[in-house]
């Protein structure tokens, strides 16, 4: 419903007020104030010492020095990296992008050069506070928006330590491994060439200071062309998912992570690696709202205004059929406000009996995600943003199978109408791109 409203008053909008150093140092000093509301309550930030330097009681152990304590970080990150630029593989299975191509684009962005500069030629990007707007597929969108915005406008993004973009990511990707939190901000910064602050004296230092609210970076139309967008935007997302979670490490409150792979290994176990299967991702928008927004994308798009909400069993059989995927497993995920569709699914007798149905002890939105991400054939919503992440996953990682944008042509057939990519242009998906 947020996101309806966003597209209606797209062009009333503010976006993002800049606070340079030419102001008053006082103004500068009260947002800084303002920052320190988002200090991490439990990570202990000026302590950064792994706990293989300590005894069981927390204490660090005789004979560790600062030169030690700066030796088991940088090997730290040093691993975590290594681990990262292995050949992507997610849930033991290999997506269909190209080791050269993912090779290349790595070394293209990773080289993090405004990291570089100094401070007093440096712009910040600050992400901040802990409100987002939305829910989890927005709050990626705003990351995705940030991580553009930045390179944009050649600034840093800068994220404000126990803000709400270090809660989102580790719930599902790069958890804090050894509860080292020092590493792990180093190691976040290194992949997506941003700078972490949790001493907020360091920001005075910068040239200029931009904040932005979540609303602002959702609404925002990145990249100078599409092909350099979907490029840009793709290496973002893998280096997300380089570093997914396996249930080992902790979240930004020092929670256990989960695994993202349980659905996959709840479903198909030993065989998740080879296993052939489609995802249907149905979500119905909260009805009438949904339909709208629905609408004013088949707009854009030129796709049917209502059967990815209505998913019936003749439209997603027109997919399935041809591609001999209704011989294999078709697992469906849903917002379960439409429970007829489900239902309309399990009773066509060629749908029916491959659909399974996720264990609800073993579905959460990370696990759910994943499966989606890997499927050899994946059915989706374009107007759901949590159906656009995946979509753009599924981009990102080179798989063709992806079918959002669909319609009937003059003979009765079902035939896409916008090519994969579509699901990264703002031209189609408005800000939701």
């Amino acid at each position: 419903v947020s996101t309806l409203r966003v597209l209606r008053s797209l062009r009333t909008g503010t976006i993002g007020s800049v606070i340079g150093s030419s102001q008053p140092k006082a103004q500068q000093q009260q947002h800084h104030r303002q920052l320190l509301r988002y200090y991490g309550t439990k990570w202990k930030i000026t302590d950064p010492k792994s706990i293989y330097l300590k005894d069981d009681d927390g204490a660090i152990k005789s004979g560790v020095d600062d030169a030690t304590i700066l030796e088991v970080t940088q090997d730290t990150v040093a691993t975590l990296l290594r681990a990262s630029q292995k050949p992507l593989a997610i849930c033991d299975r290999a997506p269909p992008i190209l080791k050269t191509t993912d090779r290349n684009i790595r070394k293209k962005y990773s080289g993090c050069e405004l990291l570089k500069k100094p401070p007093e030629e440096t712009t910040l990007l600050i992400l901040e506070g802990l409100n987002t707007f939305g829910r989890t597929g927005n709050n990626l969108i705003e990351l995705l928006h940030a991580f553009q915005y930045g390179r944009d406008h050649d600034a840093v993004v800068a994220i404000q330590h126990g803000s709400w973009a270090t809660h989102m990511v580790p719930k599902m990707w790069m958890a804090v491994q050894d509860g080292d939190i020092h590493s792990w901000i180093k190691f976040f910064e290194r992949t997506f060439c941003v700078k972490i602050f949790y001493d907020n004296d360091d920001m005075t230092r910068y040239k200029k200071i931009i904040p932005m609210e979540t609303r602002d970076l959702f609404m925002y139309r990145g990249g100078r062309n599409l092909g350099e967008y979907v490029e840009f935007q793709g290496y973002m997302i893998r280096n997300l998912w380089r570093s997914y979670n396996t249930g080992i490490g902790l979240d930004m409150r020092q929670k256990p992570v989960g695994n993202m792979c349980s659905v996959i290994d709840a479903m198909f176990g030993n065989e998740r690696e080879s296993v052939v299967y489609s995802v249907i991702h149905s979500r119905a928008l909260e009805g009438d709202p949904g339909l709208r927004l629905m609408e004013y994308i088949a707009r854009k798009s030129g796709c049917d205004p209502v059967a990815a909400l209505d998913m019936e069993p003749e439209y997603v059989k027109a997919i399935l059929e041809p591609l001999g995927m209704l011989e294999h497993p078709i697992l469906f995920i849903t917002d379960n406000q439409r429970p007829e569709i489900l239902k309309n699914l399990l009773a066509d007798p060629d749908i029916g009996p491959n659909i399974r149905l996720i264990p609800e002890e073993a579905s959460w939105v990370g696990g759910d995600i994943t499966l989606a991400v890997m499927a050899d054939v994946f059915i989706g919503n374009p107007a759901s943003t949590f159906s656009g992440f995946i979509a753009k996953s599924r981009v990102a990682m080179g798989y063709q199978a992806n079918y959002m944008f669909r319609k009937k042509n003059d003979d009765g057939e079902w035939v896409e109408v916008c090519d994969k990519i579509r699901i990264f242009d703002h031209h189609v998906m408005d800000v939701m791109a």
